[in-house]
This record gives C-alpha cells, sequence and structure tokens, in this order.
C-alpha cells in the first residue's frame, strides 16, 4: 500500500512540476515586429532598425528608457516639454518598437553608440540627455563617448554603470532565464511604484505590455547578456557637463540603492543630487508634475536648491 501511494505522489508531483515548467515556459509574445503597430518612426542604422517618438521643436532633448521601457516611458515628459524643446525619445535595440535583432552586440556601450548614430542621422548635434534606469548607464556612455555633444545630463533612478561579474552564458541556463523572468515579473512589477494607487496601474499596465508582446522581446534579455560582461566601465572623468541625478526617495528596484547613489555622487561629484519624495522606480510616472519641475528648474539654470524645491512644490 506504501509503494501505491508513493507512486502515486511521485506521479502527481511529476504533473505539477510539468505544468509548472510549461506555464513558466510560455511565452506571450504573440506579434511580430514587423507588423506591430507603432506610435513614432523608425531609422534603419547599419542593419538595424530603431523607433523614435519626435515632438516639438527648438532644442534637442533626448530621452533613453529603461530595462523593458520604451518611448512610452516618457509620454508625460514628451508631452511636458514639447512646448520649449525638439523632444526624441528613442527605443534601444531589442527594445520598444525597435527591431529584435538575434545575435549581435548587446553591450550598453553599443546601444549608446546607435543613439549617437541615430541623432546624426536626425541631424542632431549638440543636445540634452536623459536617461531612466539602464537607459541612465547608456546615457552615461553617450556622455562619456561624446562629451562636446551633450550639453547637459539628467539621470533618472539610475544604473550606476558599475562593472559587475557576471557568470558566462551557457546554452542549458536559457530556460533558467525565462523560468526567472515569468516567475519574478509580477513581483518586481509591485516594486516600480511607492503607492500604486497613484497611477493609472491598468493603462501603465497595457502600455508596457504592448512592446512586450512582440516576439524576440524575451531574446533580447538573453543577447544582453554576453553584452553586459563585455562591457567596459564607463569613463565617468569625461562626463564633465552639468548634470541631475533625480532619485526615488522609495527606491526598491535598483540594489542597494543607498549604496548606488553613494557611488553615483562619488564618480560624477559635480551633479546636482534631488530626491522626490514618496516615489518609486518609475518616478517619471508616479510623480511626473515633481519630476518635471525638477527637470525643467534644472534646464533653466537653477541651482541644486531651487531644483528641489520646484520638485516639493509640487510633490
Amino acid at each position: 500500500m506504501r509503494k501505491v501511494a508513493a507512486a502515486v505522489g511521485a506521479a502527481c508531483a511529476a504533473c505539477g512540476a510539468l505544468v509548472s515548467f510549461r506555464w513558466l515556459r510560455r511565452t506571450r509574445e504573440d506579434r511580430r515586429w514587423e507588423d506591430a503597430a507603432y506610435p513614432g518612426k523608425r531609422l534603419n542604422i547599419e542593419g538595424v532598425t530603431l523607433h523614435y517618438e519626435e515632438k516639438g521643436s527648438g532644442k534637442p532633448l533626448v530621452m533613453v528608457h529603461g530595462f523593458g521601457g520604451s518611448t512610452f516611458s516618457f509620454r508625460y515628459q514628451l508631452e511636458e516639454f514639447s512646448h520649449d524643446y525638439r523632444c526624441i525619445a528613442v527605443d534601444l535595440k531589442g527594445f520598444g518598437y525597435s527591431e529584435r535583432v538575434k545575435g549581435g552586440d548587446y553591450s550598453l556601450s553599443e546601444q549608446a553608440r546607435l543613439v549617437l548614430r541615430a541623432l546624426d542621422l536626425l541631424g542632431v548635434d549638440r543636445f540634452v540627455l536623459m536617461g531612466h534606469s539602464m537607459g541612465g548607464d547608456v546615457s552615461m556612455r553617450v556622455a562619456a563617448m561624446a562629451p562636446d555633444r551633450v550639453e547637459k545630463l539628467i539621470l533618472v533612478a539610475t544604473a550606476t554603470g558599475q562593472k559587475l561579474w557576471v557568470m558566462p552564458r551557457l546554452p542549458f541556463l536559457r530556460p533558467i532565464l525565462n523560468f526567472f523572468i515569468r516567475a519574478s515579473a509580477p513581483r518586481y512589477a509591485k516594486r516600480l511604484f511607492y503607492d500604486s494607487n497613484l497611477v493609472d496601474h491598468k493603462a501603465i499596465i497595457e502600455g508596457y505590455r504592448q512592446t512586450a508582446r512582440i516576439k524576440g522581446s524575451r531574446n533580447t534579455v538573453w543577447e544582453m547578456w554576453n553584452g553586459v560582461r563585455a562591457d567596459k566601465l564607463i569613463d565617468y572623468k569625461r562626463i564633465r557637463m552639468p548634470t541631475l541625478i533625480l532619485w526615488a526617495e522609495k527606491e526598491r528596484i535598483l540594489p542597494l540603492p543607498s549604496m548606488a547613489l553613494w557611488w553615483l555622487r562619488r564618480k560624477l561629484r559635480h551633479a546636482e543630487v534631488v530626491k522626490i519624495p514618496r516615489t518609486g522606480h518609475l518616478l517619471l510616472e508616479e510623480r511626473p508634475e515633481a519630476a518635471n519641475a525638477a527637470i525643467r528648474r534644472f534646464l533653466q539654470g537653477a541651482s541644486e536648491d531651487q531644483v528641489r524645491e520646484a520638485a516639493l512644490a509640487v510633490a
């Protein structure tokens, strides 16, 4: 009887494992990149097609999104600053509505180079540059590559650009990576905001889901694995332009946020640092009025205290 019970238990465990395996392996990527309707324009750069949105006229203000983001991430900034600036939000290679290229260089340094090439083709020489999260890392690389072209730099809840040890990418790790992405997504989604009641959560989920449904999105993460391993440390000494670091008071996505901010202060000693109260990692979407007020005052040449006061006045 015990043997029968053990056999039944083993069979149930096996079925449960199989169901879990199939659930984790299942993908929601159900549309081809070529068929996806996109809100902006596309630009071919050395065989890679990047998507971008452009709005307004005047001095160029370039925006680079974070991991899993797109031009959608800057919808409030595109609306606000297009009255005074030529706003250009770029989807990085493999993200948003840009092409999901299999293989090739997916390092953040290459992403920075592609951003610069896109701006070349758009006739943009000098510009203000704003990057969020991973896009902040990319933006610092742009600024280090072409410091004479970046007039001002805005880093929002930015990754630090530190060189971290990453284990070699081995084929058997691919399904494990897919499992991790699917299993951890709900947990990380809850940590993006300080108070999700302050935002239209359903609209935001739908906005990010639209690009995540494009086939090849999960493959981008796999391609980035080797890219991140190959990336070199940012040459912070070349980042000399006026810099604003906007930080979320309740940051819960970046690892060790206090240490991350300490590192940035140490590497960018001239930077102004302003914390937006009661905000999480997606502060541009949770507190757009406060973030935009701080950005505008910084662009106007205000002091760090004045930038902070502008943010607090509407926070």
